[in-house]
């Protein structure tokens, strides 16, 4: 038996840690580098306010942000209304049912 033990060295049964962390941390590390190429491109397009001197271009983004505020105020209004309709419907529905008396 022990010629067998020589003849054929045990091997590990575990996969050394090295190994089994290779394939997780490739993986994130090619996430990684996407979403911050990415990052890269979305800010090398954009333009830095300070950095812009056509007048025309600062007018556009003003519109484009006074667009979007227009639009966010109309949803906010649109979410006041309906959240003061849901507590007056349970504030009436508290007031139309009267305590029980004892």
């Amino acid at each position: 038996m022990e010629a067998a033990d020589a003849a054929h060295p045990e091997q590990p049964k575990e996969k050394s840690k090295d190994h089994a962390e290779e394939g997780k941390p490739a993986k994130a590390k090619k996430e990684k580098k996407e979403k911050k190429e990415k990052k890269e491109k979305s800010s090398e397009k954009k333009e830095k306010v300070g950095e812009i001197t056509d007048a025309a271009k600062l007018r556009s983004k003003m519109e484009k942000i006074d667009a979007k505020i227009d639009d966010l105020k109309a949803k906010k209004q649109e979410i006041v209304a309906r959240l003061l309709e849901l507590e007056g419907t349970a504030a009436g529905a508290q007031a139309a049912a009267p305590p029980a008396s004892v």
